[in-house]
């Protein structure tokens, strides 16, 4: 019986010529690569911005005509802290009984992942949010289906720490100048 060849180890073929249909095709090849992955990230991207939009149309007041800033703040506020009754929820679940392994635990990942690049978009760049403030934003905003491809029509706006820190310091003082006076009238 023949033996099979043996391989050439460290050897490659012989080079490709540059203008050949082999290199157009790799090039092809190497350029609908990029240009899917580039798709993928501008889908995700367009699918978070889509879902951050359909929370602010759920939780907007359409009776409103437009937005002021502190109210802006006070629902961009609420849009971050949106997980924390599912939080309090799946504990609520793992200290019920005698539970071994923790069930939600995944979920629970995916909220923190989610907190967390909230909270670093936030402090960093300053969050993007629909602008409600503008009128004519806003009334797209109320006719709006939830359309994931009509999502990037929106005006946005972009919400900072200090922004919501600033509103969240008038509430409280607020808060305090009314119970200061309720406590005089008793």
């Amino acid at each position: 019986m023949p033996k099979a060849p043996k391989a050439k180890v460290g050897q490659n073929k012989k080079p490709i010529h540059p203008n050949s249909r082999k290199a157009a095709a790799l090039s092809r090849k190497a350029f609908r690569e990029v240009r899917i992955s580039q798709d993928k990230s501008a889908r995700s991207k367009l699918d978070v911005l889509a879902e951050k939009c359909d929370w602010f149309r759920v939780n907007f007041d359409p009776d409103k005509t437009v937005y002021t800033r502190e109210e802006l703040c006070e629902l961009s506020n609420r849009y971050l802290h949106r997980f924390d009754e599912e939080i309090e929820q799946i504990d609520i679940v793992s200290r019920i009984g005698n539970r071994q392994g923790n069930q939600h635990a995944s979920r629970l990942a995916a909220i923190k992942l989610t907190q967390e690049s909230d909270r670093n978009e936030l402090e960093s760049v300053g969050m993007e949010v629909p602008d409600l403030m503008n009128k004519s934003t806003f009334n797209q905003f109320k006719l709006w289906s939830g359309e994931i491809k009509y999502a990037q029509n929106f005006k946005l706006k972009k919400i900072h720490k200090s922004d919501i820190d600033k509103v969240e310091e008038e509430t409280n003082a607020n808060n305090d100048s009314n119970d200061e006076s309720d406590g005089n009238e008793t």
